[in-house]
């Protein structure tokens, strides 16, 4: 999908467009600033202020290294010139999934750019780009802990399916639930 301009938001409109390779450092720094944010009081604020936006840069610049073929897009959304959020999905995890479908391995907004229908549009973009591409059945992992998040997917038509799952990080742990959107053929 091209970069689409998406309405004026605080009179500074953002655009959606495809992440590249350049956006790695962007991505980084939006999906740490994000843990921190959103995570504070569901992981340790010690694992929380340990994360460190190199490490992550180079797991990202390797992940859209890897997608060459488009099977596993992510998208960016941008205020300014200045990567605020993001999108990353592609092919389900789990085996109890049934093809065809896709996931949302992630997806963050920076705090500062919450509520203002950025990630709503992030999310919208992924949803239509696997809905294009013939998926039934789009899931997601989410801290069970996380109420913001799960009433924000909940809004937009998402529903826990049962799934559930202990995450582990090293010193920190949470329990994630999955939720599942069905798409219309």
């Amino acid at each position: 999908m091209d970069a689409r301009r998406i309405g004026d938001v605080d009179a500074q409109a953002f655009v959606i467009r495809r992440a590249g390779l350049a956006d790695a450092r962007a991505i980084a720094e939006v999906a740490v600033a994000g843990w921190q944010a959103a995570y504070r009081g569901i992981l340790s604020d010690a694992f929380l202020d340990a994360m460190r936006v190199d490490a992550r840069e180079v797991a990202w610049r390797e992940r859209l290294a890897r997608d060459v073929d488009g099977g596993a897009p992510a998208w960016v959304a941008e205020r300014a010139g200045h990567v605020v959020g993001f999108v990353s999905s592609g092919p389900p995890r789990d085996e109890d999934v049934p093809l065809p479908a896709s996931e949302i391995y992630a997806i963050y907004v920076l705090a500062e750019s919450w509520r203002q229908g950025l990630g709503r549009s992030l999310l919208q973009t992924a949803v239509a780009h696997w809905r294009a591409g013939g998926a039934r059945t789009l899931v997601l992992w989410v801290f069970e802990a996380n109420a913001p998040a799960r009433a924000f997917y909940e809004a937009m038509g998402w529903q826990p399916d049962g799934g559930r799952q202990a995450l582990e990080l090293g010193s920190a742990s949470a329990i994630e639930i999955r939720y599942r959107l069905r798409l219309s053929a």
